[in-house]
């Protein structure tokens, strides 16, 4: 994976203190329910997707609801894009009110744009936001990875911890973190440019659910079940394996799937001591490079 050193800009500005030290800022492929993002007093940056003609701000509006449906039947791949160096100035904007400084955490900067142009921002920050300290930091990570990452620092600036110390809490966990799922084609995953069509055509003639590992460093196919059936039991295996006799944080992902993922979540949620344990549903950003079907879990375990 690329390697990214974060982005800190500051000023020498005085500047009056705020009620917090740190807010956290992250962009909307971490895929967090509407309920964790307030909670937690997370601002986000979303993505965009166009469909068609249509382009639509992601997130968790439920602007995109029938998304999955359309993706099912739409000849043509949706695009993407990251959020552009004006959306994330506007949510630093939105963050510097309450606090002195911002952590910023980014989808993966060898997935998207979303770093590069958080850095931008934080650049055009100096100017019009002097009297906030901002850094920029690549998760390493997607999806559920980067919402772990995200809910952790979150907890910590709510309960006062400094810039420097999230900042390093971060670089622990996105180390830490593993991300497995089970798609039910690759054809998504094809048309997005990263497998080639012949694994496609394999996959699809012998019905193959290939399980899938996204970690940094660790990226690709770790088993080739035949069935959602065994790919299910691979993943429950996997995670379980990783984390009995730890305090795991997981979050139980998936694409139009959810009493697949449901009955996941019940059964690791019985079988671990979980810290903490949610599920969330794609936004349109992921799920359109992974296709309807997908199955995943996000972990780190103390």
């Amino acid at each position: 994976m690329t390697e990214t050193e974060p982005h800190i800009s500051s000023s020498s500005t005085e500047c009056a203190s705020k009620n917090q030290a740190v807010a956290i800022v992250t962009d909307s492929a971490a895929a967090l329910t509407e309920s964790l993002l307030a909670n937690h007093k997370i601002h986000v940056a979303s993505m965009e997707v166009t469909v068609g003609d249509e382009t639509f701000v992601d997130g968790p509006d439920g602007a995109l609801d029938d998304f999955y449906a359309r993706l099912r039947t739409t000849d043509k791949l949706p695009t993407t894009s990251a959020p552009k160096p004006g959306a994330w100035l506007e949510a630093y904007g939105v963050a510097a009110n309450q606090a002195d400084a911002v952590f910023c955490i980014t989808l993966s900067a060898s997935l998207s744009a979303a770093y590069d142009a958080a850095r931008v921002a934080s650049e055009m920050a100096e100017t019009e936001l002097p009297c906030t300290q901002i850094t920029v930091f690549d998760s390493k990570g997607a999806a559920g990875s980067e919402a772990l990452i995200v809910l952790e620092c979150a907890r910590m600036a709510l309960t006062g911890k400094s810039l420097d110390e999230i900042h390093e809490r971060a670089k622990i966990i996105s180390e830490q973190v593993r991300l497995v799922a089970y798609l039910d084609t690759l054809e998504y995953v094809h048309r997005s440019g990263r497998v080639p069509k012949i694994a496609v055509w394999a996959t699809n003639l012998f019905n193959i659910k290939p399980v899938m590992e996204f970690t940094a460093g660790r990226v690709g196919s770790i088993a080739r079940p035949r069935s959602r059936s065994g790919a299910y039991k691979r993943l429950l295996k996997e995670v379980t394996k990783d984390m009995i006799g730890r305090r795991a944080h997981i979050n139980v992902m998936h694409a139009d799937a959810e009493d697949e993922a449901q009955s996941l979540m019940g059964e690791l949620a019985e079988r671990l001591e979980c810290e903490e344990i949610f599920l969330t549903q794609f936004h349109p950003f992921m799920g359109a490079h992974t296709g309807p079907g997908l199955v995943g879990v996000s972990y780190w375990g103390e």
